[in-house]
């Protein structure tokens, strides 16, 4: 009988699930060189997937197509530069959004002038006080020659040093006692010429008014002046942060408009106009006694300072104003600049727009904010810090003492210093935080920019006299009109000069001019990194788990062969 070797199937079954079992443990285990093996291919099979199917250019040609070495080198070069371009660009693209994403332009529609306040005016007489009062040149010249001082006649040096600090120049001595007059204000608003010794007419409209209705008495660094069109202290200043005895003006009229959202239905004060016409303005004839002309305190000069500003906006007449002369009648012809901000700009910080909104700045001492606002609070705390004391005119905080004719250069240092440390953030260089106001212009703002004519007035031979009252030899006359140029004018606004949208339209067409990226290239990419080699790994799994199935069911009726033979 012939004999036939057949293995023991005991043996084979147990063999064919050890080694079955050692390879599914190693495609479990992470670390394993087959799992490691298996996800190499599959990450290399997706990625060829992405090249024959991308439309980004030169991907196909670098990494997924069967050509020469020196081709596929000549093809990486072309897509290195390519990216190189396009990440350059977009690079240059997002920079200049980021440094410059504000533009200031001109409207496309203009606003009627009745939409804006008519510019408040501010005049101030060049003569401080009545000779009748106090012979200034006189004063002076005695107390400085050692004839005159306060044992003498204390009131009338009192006088003499208040209204010193109202002249041009640094008029002392640092021997003399140049202390300061706590009471200074109300010694000033004594010694200042009555506003109706320096009215003759007014008249708003074409219409006649009492100048003392239309003009209110305000403080300014050149004393007392009047001033035309301006809120009151309730609304401009915040009282609870000062001195009782600081007045900035007299006005009481509750104000009906806003800086940011113009008046409110209704409104009528400040006053506006509704043309640009010589009879829609302001005509004021200003008088001037010739006994009270006095030369020294000024620059050699007689008549009146006017400063045009908003009516919100605290006045200060050292820095920008244009002056009457006596006898002299000038026509002021009035352009308004004025700046918006748009909502979308409004999103952008305040250091990016370059401007503040009425909230978004807070003054201790103003209610308000604006550009010049910001900067009379600002040297206002420099002076307290660096001289501890503030010069009269300044907003006064409770218990804050008044400067002196002998601290004036120290004033004028902590001037110095604010001016100083703009032009050195200008320049980009590093300033001190106490002398650094920050003070940027609010994001809606109004400028009244104006055109001036004049000439003699020979006010004698008209009708513009008090014959009555007056004596035509003993006072100078002269008059102003201020009117509206046009009846409408063209803003300016700021906007934003690319929003988001047009960053990513410009990212999008250099990422499709250079590379042919679009949208849904980037959606590929992402599918072949993330979602492809998940679904191949399933797949693959899903393939290996039936064919070891399929093996398994081999063995399986291999040994039960194996068992019936035997």
């Amino acid at each position: 009988m012939r004999k036939t070797n057949i293995p023991p199937p005991v043996q084979h079954h147990q063999y064919s699930n050890t080694q079955r079992d050692m390879e599914l443990e190693d495609r479990h285990n992470p670390d394993s060189p087959l799992r490691r093996k298996v996800l190499l291919k599959l990450s290399k099979q997706a990625g060829y997937e992405f090249c024959d199917v991308t439309s980004i250019h030169g991907v196909k040609q670098c990494f997924g197509s069967d050509k020469f070495l020196p081709e596929k080198v000549w093809w990486v070069t072309v897509f290195i530069i390519s990216l190189y371009l396009c990440l350059s660009q977009m690079y240059s693209v997002y920079r200049k959004w980021e440094r410059d994403p504000i533009i200031v332009s001109f409207d496309q529609h203009p606003q009627p002038i009745y939409s804006i306040p008519f510019p408040a005016i501010t005049i101030c007489p060049e003569t401080k006080v009545k000779s009748s009062t106090l012979n200034l040149t006189e004063t002076f010249i005695l107390v400085r020659s050692r004839k005159l001082d306060e044992s003498m006649d204390s009131e009338r040096v009192r006088k003499l040093m208040a209204l010193l600090q109202l002249c041009d120049y640094q008029l002392y001595d640092r021997n003399e006692k140049a202390t300061a007059d706590d009471d200074i204000l109300q010694l000033l608003r004594q010694l200042a010429i009555p506003s109706f010794e320096v009215f003759n007419a007014c008249l708003w409209r074409a219409s006649s008014f009492r100048c003392l209705n239309l003009f209110k008495t305000t403080l300014t660094e050149k004393g007392f002046c009047f001033t035309f069109n301006m809120i009151g202290n309730n609304e401009l200043l915040r009282k609870e942060e000062l001195d009782s005895r600081y007045a900035f003006n007299s006005e009481t009229r509750e104000s009906h408009w806003d800086l940011d959202t113009g008046y409110r239905q209704g409104g009528v004060f400040p006053f506006r106009v509704v043309a640009g016409d010589y009879n829609e303005g302001l005509k004021v004839m200003l008088l001037a006694k010739k006994v009270d002309m006095d030369y020294f305190c000024g620059d050699k000069f007689q008549g009146f300072r006017v400063l045009l500003h908003m009516p919100n906006e605290y006045p200060q007449l050292s820095s920008q104003f244009f002056r009457i002369p006596l006898n002299q009648e000038l026509i002021v012809t009035v352009t308004p600049r004025v700046m918006s901000t748009d909502n979308h700009a409004m999103l952008y910080s305040a250091d990016k727009r370059n401007c503040y909104h009425g909230t978004e700045r807070y003054l201790r001492f103003f209610r308000i904010y604006n550009r010049r606002n910001c900067e009379v609070e600002c040297l206002t705390n420099i002076t307290l810090q660096l001289c501890s004391c503030v010069r009269f005119w300044m907003p006064r905080p409770v218990g804050a003492p008044l400067c002196g004719l002998r601290d004036n250069p120290c004033a004028e240092k902590a001037m110095s210093n604010m001016i100083k440390a703009e032009a050195a953030k200008v320049k980009g260089e590093s300033v001190e935080n106490a002398a650094f106001c920050n003070c940027m212009p609010s994001c809606t703002h109004v400028e009244y920019q104006t055109q001036i004519s004049q000439a003699d007035w020979e006010w004698q031979q008209g009708g513009f006299f008090d014959f009555d009252k007056r004596q035509p030899d003993d006072v100078h006359q002269s008059k102003m009109v201020i009117y509206f140029k046009e009846s409408h004018f063209i803003p300016i606004s700021r906007s934003e000069i690319n929003s988001i949208s047009d960053l990513f339209a410009s990212a999008g067409g250099l990422m499709g001019l250079f590379m042919g990226v679009s949208l849904i290239s980037l959606v590929e990419l992402l599918y072949y990194c993330t979602v492809r080699p998940f679904t191949l790994w399933k797949l693959s799994r899903r393939k290996r788990s039936s064919v070891w199935t399929s093996v398994h069911s081999a063995n399986h009726c291999s040994s039960k062969a194996s068992d019936g033979v035997q």
